[in-house]
Protein backbone atom coordinates (compact mmCIF):
# COMPACT_ATOMS: atom_id res chain seq x y z
CA UNK A 1 0.00 0.00 0.00
CA UNK A 2 1.83 3.15 -0.79
CA UNK A 3 1.04 6.81 0.90
CA UNK A 4 1.03 9.87 -0.30
CA UNK A 5 2.46 12.66 1.86
CA UNK A 6 0.98 15.89 1.59
CA UNK A 7 3.24 19.10 2.96
CA UNK A 8 1.95 22.43 3.82
CA UNK A 9 4.00 25.21 2.33
CA UNK A 10 4.79 27.43 5.24
CA UNK A 11 3.76 31.00 4.44
CA UNK A 12 5.27 34.14 6.55
CA UNK A 13 2.49 35.58 8.76
CA UNK A 14 1.33 38.72 7.74
CA UNK A 15 1.15 40.85 10.60
CA UNK A 16 -1.65 43.55 8.82
CA UNK A 17 -3.89 41.11 6.69
CA UNK A 18 -3.27 37.72 8.15
CA UNK A 19 -5.24 35.64 10.24
CA UNK A 20 -4.86 37.61 13.77
CA UNK A 21 -3.49 40.37 11.90
CA UNK A 22 -4.35 43.85 12.75
CA UNK A 23 -6.97 44.35 10.28
CA UNK A 24 -8.23 40.57 11.33
CA UNK A 25 -8.38 41.57 15.14
CA UNK A 26 -10.07 45.46 15.02
CA UNK A 27 -11.77 45.54 11.39
CA UNK A 28 -15.41 45.00 12.92
CA UNK A 29 -14.87 47.77 16.09
CA UNK A 30 -13.56 50.14 13.87
CA UNK A 31 -16.35 49.54 11.29
CA UNK A 32 -18.56 50.25 14.32
CA UNK A 33 -16.64 53.28 15.18
CA UNK A 34 -17.14 54.77 11.57
CA UNK A 35 -21.14 53.85 11.60
CA UNK A 36 -21.07 55.59 14.49
CA UNK A 37 -19.06 58.91 13.03
CA UNK A 38 -21.11 58.59 9.80
CA UNK A 39 -24.45 58.66 11.09
CA UNK A 40 -23.37 61.73 13.83
CA UNK A 41 -22.26 63.51 10.79
CA UNK A 42 -25.07 62.83 8.84
CA UNK A 43 -27.95 64.01 11.08
CA UNK A 44 -25.56 66.89 12.27
CA UNK A 45 -26.87 69.21 10.21
CA UNK A 46 -30.44 68.61 10.55
CA UNK A 47 -30.95 67.51 14.25
CA UNK A 48 -30.67 70.62 15.91
CA UNK A 49 -33.54 72.94 13.56
CA UNK A 50 -35.97 69.63 13.26
CA UNK A 51 -35.24 67.72 16.55
CA UNK A 52 -34.42 70.14 19.26
CA UNK A 53 -35.44 73.34 18.26
CA UNK A 54 -38.38 72.48 15.89
CA UNK A 55 -40.56 75.56 14.68
CA UNK A 56 -43.68 73.12 14.80
CA UNK A 57 -43.17 70.65 17.48
CA UNK A 58 -42.94 66.90 16.36
CA UNK A 59 -44.48 64.01 16.88
CA UNK A 60 -43.46 61.78 20.20
CA UNK A 61 -42.82 58.87 18.36
CA UNK A 62 -39.74 60.66 16.57
CA UNK A 63 -38.03 60.99 19.91
CA UNK A 64 -38.36 57.74 20.84
CA UNK A 65 -37.10 57.00 17.29
CA UNK A 66 -34.21 58.86 17.60
CA UNK A 67 -33.36 56.89 21.06
CA UNK A 68 -33.93 53.62 19.84
CA UNK A 69 -31.66 54.51 16.71
CA UNK A 70 -28.78 55.45 19.18
CA UNK A 71 -29.14 53.22 21.35
CA UNK A 72 -28.54 50.85 18.57
CA UNK A 73 -25.27 52.04 17.56
CA UNK A 74 -24.32 52.47 20.72
CA UNK A 75 -25.26 48.65 21.26
CA UNK A 76 -23.38 47.55 18.30
CA UNK A 77 -19.74 49.35 19.67
CA UNK A 78 -21.10 47.49 22.86
CA UNK A 79 -21.18 44.10 20.76
CA UNK A 80 -17.98 44.71 18.90
CA UNK A 81 -15.92 45.65 21.79
CA UNK A 82 -17.34 42.55 23.89
CA UNK A 83 -15.90 40.24 21.06
CA UNK A 84 -12.62 42.15 20.81
CA UNK A 85 -12.19 42.04 24.52
CA UNK A 86 -13.06 38.22 24.21
CA UNK A 87 -16.11 38.36 26.41
CA UNK A 88 -18.11 36.16 24.25
CA UNK A 89 -20.25 35.04 27.08
CA UNK A 90 -21.65 39.02 28.08
CA UNK A 91 -21.65 39.31 24.03
CA UNK A 92 -24.02 36.34 23.33
CA UNK A 93 -26.49 37.33 26.88
CA UNK A 94 -26.39 41.18 25.17
CA UNK A 95 -27.58 39.84 22.56
CA UNK A 96 -31.11 38.48 23.55
CA UNK A 97 -31.13 42.20 24.20
CA UNK A 98 -30.43 42.74 20.47
CA UNK A 99 -33.12 40.61 19.54
CA UNK A 100 -35.66 42.50 21.38
CA UNK A 101 -34.13 45.87 20.42
CA UNK A 102 -33.93 44.61 16.47
CA UNK A 103 -37.50 43.74 16.44
CA UNK A 104 -38.74 47.25 18.48
CA UNK A 105 -36.26 49.16 16.10
CA UNK A 106 -38.73 47.74 13.15
CA UNK A 107 -41.88 48.65 14.49
CA UNK A 108 -40.85 52.21 15.76
CA UNK A 109 -39.04 52.75 12.35
CA UNK A 110 -42.17 51.93 10.34
CA UNK A 111 -44.87 53.74 12.84
CA UNK A 112 -42.69 56.81 12.83
CA UNK A 113 -42.28 56.58 8.92
CA UNK A 114 -46.22 56.60 8.83
CA UNK A 115 -46.91 59.13 11.30
CA UNK A 116 -44.44 61.51 9.98
CA UNK A 117 -45.95 61.60 6.47
CA UNK A 118 -48.97 62.62 8.00
CA UNK A 119 -47.05 65.28 9.87
CA UNK A 120 -45.42 66.63 6.65
CA UNK A 121 -48.81 66.52 4.90
CA UNK A 122 -51.46 67.44 7.56
CA UNK A 123 -49.41 69.74 9.83
CA UNK A 124 -46.13 71.23 7.45
CA UNK A 125 -48.82 71.09 4.46
CA UNK A 126 -45.86 69.43 2.21
CA UNK A 127 -46.99 67.58 -1.36
CA UNK A 128 -46.92 64.08 -2.04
Amino acid sequence: MATLTQGAVARPLNPIFGRNGLVDKYFYFSMSLLVAAIVAWGFSYTVSANLFHPAIPRPTILYFHAAAFSSWVLFFILQTSLVRTHNVRWHRTLGWFGAALGSFMILIGCSTGVIMARFDTYQLHLPG
